[in-house]
């Protein structure tokens, strides 16, 4: 109702009417009160004219011991003159501003002292204006050389107010009349100017709907008349536009349809054309293209413009391979293509977005592969180099010495060969070809056998190697062997880096559907940033630990995916300084199992 054209111009007729009278109003109310307060200074002036026989009287009454009580009968005398009445009244007033007569003496003893009695105690008739006060005054300063008093006159205005309230009864009388024929006249207006309109709003829903056929009815020959006729040819124009466009379309749609791609066209000007529904995902664009450009596109995909430019006005197009944007890998191709555009031919350009995120990965990893492998084998084959060719270069070397350097060659053979039998543990992993030896097995006779393979090891460092078991744990089945790897792996690590006199401990418990495999020391600990990237390939906290008890970098990685393979699950908590806590996860029955 309030967004209605027949209520916006009835309101705005009556706030028209409203805003008049009440301007009226206050024009009216503000000279009223003027007229009052120039009227009864006007009378003040006359009354107390400086040579007047009223003046003079009252300048002689000075002369007497109580010349107040003569001023008093003088004013009493001359009340007409002063317009004195029951809204008016005089006081006599002494120099010091207290009260001496008064023709009101109900208010003589609370009588304020205003602006215009200060300003004559002064010596100086008051006859300033009172704005925000529901009184008029005027205080006059009389004097004989000798005494001086202060005639003042006030007045409260009470007529006046009686006066303005009659005036106020019959604005608000004429607000009302006003209004209502102001909703007359308005509602005809407004009948003459929307039902055109809403002819024209029924026409256009229609043509929302598809249907063009339906002319509006001219009715007049003013503005509004021609705004129709306007409409009746702007329908015409959309329905041959929208068949020429619909044909376009429908050649888009069906490209855009078998396309797995992202597809974006964009105009002359950078701004989206077309984007189809990969392309929105993508970009999370949710059918909002205002804010959108192709600008904002290469921003996002991180790709060079100025290169770009330069390679498609060579061929006209260009691919730009292996971008990466948020977690995946994209080939992007930019090709042009021409378009009409207000009758004139114009060039935009499409991009086409092909995900390659799993040849990047494959590419990445097997380039990642190859660095980490060359990078372990070139240590341990640099070190038997040395010795074999410190051997053959000084045969003089005594014995001893020869050992020593050909027990660190099969030391260092013995190292590359656990590289290579931990990656082909990997590779099996990787690719599914892993042989498992299914069986069941106690949980606690598992994990007893690690504790005593490693308990000579502990007593060696003197640590304190703690075992414990609950009883109330069921059978697993699994790869028992595998899995005590596993264990054997992560338990040495927590031995090998727990000082002399330090605490390990191995700890079975069940967990619901699962059992929880804890081992826990007080060693060094990892530092926090070095945690997400424990159970990576190769990966060795090198700052933390010391070079000479570095293994393969691989341990953890093929406990992450042994246990990942049985349905289970590992995690790490360290701290530098303080100690490493890994759980073991895993089901009763193995994922490999089932």
């Amino acid at each position: 109702m309030y967004r209605n054209l027949h209520f916006k111009i009835i309101l705005i007729f009556v706030v028209f009417t409203i805003i008049l009278m009440a301007t009226v109003g206050s024009v009216l109310f503000v000279n009223m009160y003027n007229f009052y307060n120039s009227d009864f200074n006007d009378q003040m002036e006359q009354a107390f004219s400086e040579n007047g026989e009223l003046v003079v009287q009252l300048k002689n009454a000075l002369n007497e011991s109580e010349y107040y009580s003569v001023q008093s009968e003088l004013l009493k005398a001359n009340q007409s003159l002063l317009g004195i009445n029951r809204y008016r009244n005089y006081y006599v007033i002494s120099i010091d501003g207290i009260v001496l007569a008064s023709s009101d003496e109900y208010s003589a003893g609370s009588l304020e002292l205003t602006k215009n009695i200060i300003t004559a105690m002064t010596g100086v008739t008051g006859v300033g204006k009172q704005f925000w006060t529901d009184y008029i005054d005027y205080a006059y300063y009389i004097s004989n050389g000798t005494n001086a008093s202060i005639i003042y006159i006030r007045d409260s205005q009470n007529y006046v107010r009686q006066f303005a309230e009659i005036i106020f009864q019959i604005i608000i009388t004429t607000i009302f009349i006003g209004m209502l024929i102001s909703i007359v006249l308005s509602f005809f207006l407004s009948k003459a100017i929307a039902d055109p309109i809403g002819d024209m709003t029924r026409s256009a829903e229609k043509i929302t709907e598809g249907e063009y056929s339906e002319e509006i009815q001219i009715r007049s020959k003013d503005e509004i008349g021609t705004l129709g006729e306007t409409f009746n040819y702007m329908r015409s124009v959309i329905k041959n536009t929208l068949d020429e466009v619909s044909g376009e379309r429908q050649k888009f749609e069906t490209l855009f349809l078998y396309l797995n791609d992202a597809v974006l066209a964009f105009d002359s000007e950078g701004k989206p054309m077309h984007v189809n529904k990969m392309a929105s995902e993508l970009f999370n664009i949710n059918g909002d293209l205002h804010d959108f450009s192709f600008s904002q596109m290469m921003k996002w995909l991180q790709i060079n413009y100025k290169e770009v430019s330069a390679g498609y006005r060579e061929n006209r197009n260009y691919v730009v391979r292996d971008v990466l944007y948020g977690e995946k890998a994209f080939d992007v191709t930019f090709a042009e293509f021409r378009y009409t555009q207000q009758e004139k031919e114009q060039v935009g350009i499409m991009c086409v977005i092909h995900d390659n995120t799993g040849r990047y990965e494959l590419d990445k990893s097997r380039r990642e592969f190859v660095a980490d492998v060359s990078h372990e084998l070139r240590t341990p084959l640099t070190s038997i180099k040395g010795a074999v060719e410190t051997v053959l270069e000084y045969p003089q070397l005594d014995q001893d010495s020869k050992d020593s350097f050909l027990k660190m060659a099969v030391s260092e053979c013995d190292r590359m060969t656990r590289i290579v039998s931990d990656l082909l543990v990997l590779s099996r992993l990787d690719n599914k070809g892993t042989n498992w030896e299914i069986v069941e097995f106690a949980p606690y006779d598992m994990a007893k056998q690690v504790y005593e393979m490693m308990k000579v090891e502990a007593g060696k460092r003197n640590q304190n190697f703690q075992f414990n078991c609950e009883n109330n744990i069921h059978n697993m089945v699994g790869d028992k062997e595998k899995l005590q790897q596993v264990l054997i792996n992560i338990v040495s690590n927590s031995v090998k880096y727990t000082p002399d006199g330090g605490t390990v401990k191995i700890e079975v418990k069940p967990d619901g559907d699962f059992v929880v495999f804890n081992v826990s020391d007080t060693g060094m600990g990892i530092p926090e940033e070095d945690i997400p990237r424990i159970f990576e390939r190769f990966y060795r906290v090198e700052k933390a630990r010391s070079s000479d008890r570095g293994g393969t970098g691989l341990g953890l990685a093929i406990a992450k995916e042994i246990t990942e393979a049985h349905g289970g699950s590992i995690s790490l908590k360290s701290k530098l300084g303080e100690g490493t806590d890994i759980s073991i996860r895993l089901p009763y029955v193995a994922e490999i199992a089932k």
